[in-house]
């Protein structure tokens, strides 16, 4: 029987084309995600189907028999499941080859993230590419796409500042304490609210397990100890807590200060001052007047000029990200027309890395104009001889 042509489309929705009340109509829950793989699987004409849900977006990547209109499937999906469609047109997007390889890349390097170099995005991406394996909806050219994304993905992270640094303000704070601590060292945890979640759970991913939770309320401190380890103390208890802690971390809506000068000069005469706090709150929860030369202290302020910083540097980045973007689009482009090649099928990528290895090197011998002729010529010589190359292993074979 003749295989049937295949086509890679990519539908989806997401804080750029709608606002979150849209996004809600259309979100598919992840435990609903294996049984909404397999009823897209179902439908006629479907090769191949992974969904990518996330906060801030869900997109669809199908590969569909010629013919098949991809949207059209998605609305089909909704309306079965009664959700209105209404202007669907207006929220979704669709892409097709090559701009199917260009925005996964783009995508998972976080560069279309709402905050720009989203660090969470990539493990989003992996876990529906797992997902859709484990209800076998993937078939030869998703594998191929994802893999080549996660490829992607890797090679941005590890050449540019992009998706290296946590992008909140507490998850800056993390990274300074996963820098300047050691992960036995204790921290006492101030606060139970959405900075001091993420910061523990940032901390507990990366080793530490050592927390003193402090809560005005007890038995919130002791949902975080158990949910993060460690131990829950009442803000009674707050003395002892500083007494035994290397780092602070407090964030809370006291109206003044917690930890007073009083409290600190005990810390100084005990010699028990911790080396690194941190402060998120505003108003400030410690008065640091007497210890801003002797230890390391970072208040909102402090924390929101690193940040800025890092996104300052990861900006400059996006165009060596692009570059690397560009690159792997140009290898999957070329696996994807030789995909039915049985002869060099296997040799694709090596081909087209070859080619942009030598492009590189040249690179700053000639003007942008000459780089762009070169370069289209390079594609149409590789063409041209893999096609040759074939013709001739055919008719030797033959005779």
């Amino acid at each position: 029987m003749e295989q049937k042509e295949s086509y890679l489309y990519v539908v989806g929705i997401s804080h750029k084309t709608a606002s979150v009340a849209v996004r809600e109509r259309y979100q598919i829950n992840r435990k609903v995600l294996p049984q909404s793989l397999k009823t897209f699987f179902n439908y006629e004409g479907v090769q191949g189907v992974l969904i990518v849900p996330t906060c801030n977006r869900l997109e669809f990547y199908l590969v569909l028999e010629e013919g098949i209109s991809p949207l059209d499937l998605v609305e089909k999906y909704y309306l079965i499941n009664n959700i209105d469609t209404s202007n669907i047109d207006k929220h979704f997007y669709t892409y097709s080859l090559p701009e199917v390889t260009r925005h996964l890349f783009r995508v998972i390097c976080g560069l279309e993230s709402l905050v720009l170099g989203e660090y969470q995005i990539q493990g989003q991406i992996k876990e529906a590419y797992s997902v859709a394996c484990e209800a076998k909806t993937c078939e030869k050219i998703l594998h191929k796409l994802f893999h080549a994304a996660f490829r992607a993905g890797k090679n941005v992270r590890n050449s540019t500042s992009i998706g290296s640094g946590k992008q909140s303000v507490s998850g800056v704070a993390s990274k300074i304490f996963v820098d300047n601590l050691n992960k036995s060292d204790m921290i006492a945890v101030i606060g139970v609210n959405e900075n001091t979640k993420i910061l523990s759970g940032e901390l507990k991913e990366s080793g530490f397990s050592n927390f003193l939770f402090v809560n005005r309320t007890l038995y919130k401190a002791e949902i975080m100890a158990e949910q993060y380890g460690g131990k829950a103390f009442s803000l009674e208890k707050l003395d002892k807590v500083l007494s035994d802690s290397k780092a602070i971390f407090t964030s809370t809506g006291a109206p003044g200060y917690i930890i007073n000068n009083d409290l600190v000069e005990k810390l100084i005469l005990k010699k028990r001052l911790p080396k690194l706090i941190v402060d998120m709150a505003v108003p400030r929860d410690i008065d640091a007047s007497l210890i801003l030369d002797v230890i390391n202290y970072w208040a909102i302020g402090r924390l929101q000029d690193y940040l800025n910083r890092q996104i300052q540097t990861q900006i400059e980045d996006i165009p060596v990200a692009e570059n690397i973007i560009e690159d792997e689009v140009l290898l999957f482009r070329a696996w994807t027309e030789l995909q039915n090649n049985n002869i060099l099928e296997p040799y694709a990528e090596k081909f087209e890395l070859v080619r942009q290895e030598l492009m590189k090197e040249y690179k700053e011998l000639m003007s942008d104009r000459a780089f762009s002729n070169l370069d289209r010529f390079s594609r149409s010589l590789i063409h041209r001889l893999q096609s040759t190359f074939t013709r001739a292993i055919v008719n030797n074979k033959e005779k």
